[in-house]
């Protein structure tokens, strides 16, 4: 499968998740996202103003002149960088709502769980997705702190995270049918670059403010699409 068929799994995705059928499923994740998001952005925002005070006191007199475009760079910088920190710990924390929208995507008939039951299940899922990304995102903060080397951090950066974001995300199918986490990794290794190209779309998304209240959801059912595809590409 092309990137372009990543692409369009997320923006199919995003309709679904719009949809009255979807609606019920699609609040508890999208609150979630709203708290955690609101409140992680306006405790962090408060050291950006601190780092940028320090760093602005800092510069030497003739350099002065930094000032006005520095201060709002630290914003800038800081607000997308912790819409997308925020938006993936939303994400995290709202696995069970997720897992339930996948369910709902995919229509599988399966006994209903109550949601406070798949908290303890769910999240024990996220830590051993965590064991699988800590140490490759360790890696590229060495990469990117060495000379030479680091001139391709960016675009390792960005790699990385379309290949996370797909992988949080198309997880939730996996895990609906009660299948381990490497077997999302297998079938997403075997097409890369629908992975990465819906991993892009779902990375950009997550860093805009308002918008990313909103990304966990579509990215669960976009995901969940993907998966499909992916599954009956391989087969057939």
């Amino acid at each position: 499968m092309s990137i372009f068929q990543g692409i369009n799994c997320f923006t199919e995705g995003v309709s679904l998740a719009l949809s009255p059928k979807m609606r019920p499923y699609v609040l508890r994740p999208a609150l979630v996202s709203l708290v955690i998001i609101a409140t992680g952005l306006g405790f962090g925002l408060s050291y950006v103003e601190e780092f940028s005070n320090y760093l602005i006191s800092s510069l030497p007199t003739w350099l002065g002149f930094l000032e006005w475009i520095l201060a709002p760079l630290m914003y800038l910088m800081g607000l997308l960088v912790g819409a997308w920190s925020f938006g993936l710990l939303a994400a995290i924390i709202g696995s069970p709502f997720l897992g339930e929208l996948s369910m709902q995507v995919e229509q599988l008939k399966t006994e209903p769980v109550p949601w406070f039951k798949q908290i303890a299940p769910a999240l024990m899922r996220e830590l051993r997705k965590l064991g699988y990304h800590l140490p490759r995102l360790l890696m590229l903060v060495v990469i990117s702190i060495i000379p030479v080397i680091n001139t391709i951090a960016p675009l390792l950066w960005l790699g990385f995270g379309a290949w996370m974001m797909s992988a949080q995300f198309c997880d939730y199918s996996t895990e609906n049918r009660s299948q381990e986490f490497k077997q999302t990794l297998k079938i997403m290794s075997r097409n890369r670059g629908a992975t990465l190209g819906f991993g892009a779309c779902v990375t950009i998304a997550m860093s805009i403010p308002l918008v990313n209240f909103f990304v966990a959801p579509a990215a669960a059912a976009g995901g969940t699409l993907l998966m499909q595809s992916l599954r009956g590409n391989h087969n057939a």
